[in-house]
């Protein structure tokens, strides 16, 4: 690839600036381009350019990854899937000292930094700084984050950050999976798309790093009553939607896989003005509606249609149904 080809690559890795110019988010595929340009892209335009970091191929012949990076004041996210490769980033490399958090990793995958060795556990995360080299690669992803933010932004939440600093996360900790969930349901939701939304994610992203990573005393309460707040209900919500067929959903159950009191998330739900049992009723009948009016289930009895909705009871369905969209299920597929 000729000097002028590689310069037209990075202008097309460019990427695409949101609406107010704070935010702008690049997306790199090396199946964007022919096979005998993949190697030299990947170093010039993602290693040297976009990430800063020496890519080492472990299968060069079928090597691809596919990232996007979202960058916006106070937070740089990267989401990939890669095949297996080493990632080594240098001292030539280093302009900041930011803090990077790396989470959804698989089994074999190496961390060297500051003198260890990390050979991380399924769903791991780990905890880098931007000031020192470090190299981290092993089995291909499907799915990883990483997670840049400014130290000066989170080193006041988080106590003895720089021990941090080349040590795990371990996969069970709670705040990991809250944080891993919500950002998955902030990219599903498109919320970095609009300014107010995105800034308010951000300060509770960062919240979510530091209880992820060891807050302070006083920072965990503040940072619970925020970020942690902020993001546990859609969560709960996400979790609500994926189980609304079973019987035995209620807010004890969906607590103590949370790991938080039942009283905590009544309270959520009594933030927005409506209450755990109110909220499940709705979405099961919602549920129901969907089902009832589309095509693909015409043929279906309203009794599966109000078991797959999570209703145990048909006439307890009819009169919810009727209450909520004034007719009772069969009139709704008859028109009326």
């Amino acid at each position: 690839m000729t000097h002028t080809e590689l310069e037209s690559a990075m202008s097309a890795s460019s990427g695409i600036a949101a609406p107010d110019d704070d935010c702008a988010v690049v997306r790199f595929s090396t199946d964007d381009y022919a096979p005998r340009e993949r190697l030299e892209v990947l170093h010039e335009v993602f290693g040297r350019n976009l990430q800063k970091v020496q890519v080492e191929p472990l299968v060069e012949n079928d090597f691809h990854t596919a990232v996007t990076f979202r960058r916006m004041p106070g937070l740089a996210l990267y989401e990939a899937s890669r095949s297996a490769a080493i990632y080594r980033r240098s001292r030539e490399f280093i302009e900041h000292d930011d803090v990077f958090l790396i989470a959804g990793l698989t089994p074999g995958y190496e961390v060297r930094h500051l003198g260890r060795t990390l050979n991380m556990k399924c769903g791991e995360a780990v905890v880098l700084t931007g000031a020192e080299p470090a190299s981290f690669g092993g089995p291909a992803q499907n799915s990883v984050s990483l997670l840049r933010v400014p130290v000066r932004l989170l080193s006041p939440l988080v106590s003895g950050l720089d021990n941090a600093y080349g040590r795990p996360i371990p996969a069970d900790s709670p705040a990991l999976q809250l944080l891993t969930r919500y950002l998955g349901i902030l990219q599903e939701a498109g919320t970095f798309a609009v300014p107010e939304l995105r800034r308010q994610a951000v300060v509770h992203i960062h919240d979510l790093i530091a209880l992820a990573i060891g807050a302070t005393r006083d920072a965990t309460e503040f940072a619970n009553a925020r970020g942690g707040r902020a993001a546990r209900l859609p969560v709960i919500k996400e979790d609500i939607a994926s189980r609304l067929d079973q019987a035995n959903l209620s807010v004890g159950t969906i607590a103590a896989r949370h790991r938080i009191k039942a009283r905590q998330i009544q309270r959520l739900f009594e933030s927005e003005g409506t209450t755990f049992t109110e909220y499940v009723l709705a979405q099961r009948l919602a549920r129901a509606h969907r089902l009832l009016t589309s095509p693909l289930h015409a043929r279906q009895k309203i009794s599966t249609i109000a078991l797959d909705a999570g209703f145990r009871d048909l006439s307890h369905f009819n009169r919810a149904f009727r209450r909520r969209y004034g007719m009772v299920p069969s009139e709704l597929r008859t028109g009326g």
